[in-house]
């Protein structure tokens, strides 16, 4: 193999690599703020049934409550009962009765409320009953989500180890000249070393002048493209039989 295939099979490897790793870095960053939402859901669902809960202490609170507010207005009533005895005249004794129809009155509406705080109290129950066995059903998932993505996470890691030290490796068998104008290409046009297409370059899709095109495929100097400054080179179909190449790796347009 020519040392320009050599150099360009290099770069098209660093790229793919540069590419692969990138990729990668993006997917274990996104990993800890995967993280992040499903702690931020179970969060939110222990949130949900403890609030539940002190609504339902806070309901039997305040039933406890009515039944003290009973008890005084029976006591309530038994003193105005014992005033019956004090009754000397029809209109105190009809204000006597208004009074105690009254504590009646109250007593009703306090029984009443105590009723419906308790069928609330038993569906608030088992509302928390169920809720209680979908939380943990749910903590079990969320904890194999997060396991499952921790271990998504050494992988990647280690997978990223071994593509760094490639990186490292292959960049050493780059010409210097070629590193530095892959590394000023890249941050511009994305992707550096592009293939063509017939006669036209992939990366801009724009087409070459003949003479550019044979150069390519066949001269002993690496080429870039006229029109976006890629690095060029032709792909296995493309290239002279007796050249004998290896097949090119697939490139981003």
């Amino acid at each position: 193999m020519t040392e320009k295939k050599l150099q360009l099979q290099s770069l098209r490897d660093f790229q793919i690599l540069e590419q692969e790793i990138a990729g990668l870095e993006a997917a274990a960053e996104g990993i800890p703020k995967t993280l992040q939402l499903i702690e931020a859901e179970r969060e939110a669902d222990r949130a949900k049934q403890t609030d539940l809960e002190e609504r339902c202490k806070d309901l039997e609170r305040e039933r406890v409550r009515r039944e003290a507010d009973i008890e005084s207005e029976r006591e309530r009533m038994r003193k105005i009962q014992g005033k019956q005895i004090e009754i000397k005249t029809n209109k105190e004794y009809t204000a006597l009765l208004q009074e105690i129809e009254g504590v009646k009155g109250a007593i009703d509406r306090l029984e009443t409320e105590i009723l419906e705080m308790m069928e609330s109290s038993e569906e608030m129950i088992e509302d928390i009953r169920r809720g209680a066995d979908r939380l943990r059903e749910e903590e079990a998932q969320a904890r194999s989500r997060q396991e499952g993505k921790k271990e998504e996470l050494r992988r990647i890691e280690d997978r990223l180890s071994k593509l760094r030290g490639d990186h490292q490796r292959i960049e050493r068998d780059i010409d210097p000249d070629w590193l530095s104008e892959y590394q000023r290409i890249k941050p511009v046009r994305g992707w550096a070393v592009a293939a063509l297409n017939g006669n036209s370059c992939t990366g801009c899709h724009q087409s070459l002048i003949l003479q550019l095109v044979h150069e390519i495929k066949h001269g002993d100097e690496i080429k870039t493209c006229p029109n976006c400054s890629r690095i060029l080179y032709a792909p296995a179909t493309e290239e002279s039989p007796a050249e004998s190449p290896r097949p090119a790796e697939p490139t981003k347009a």
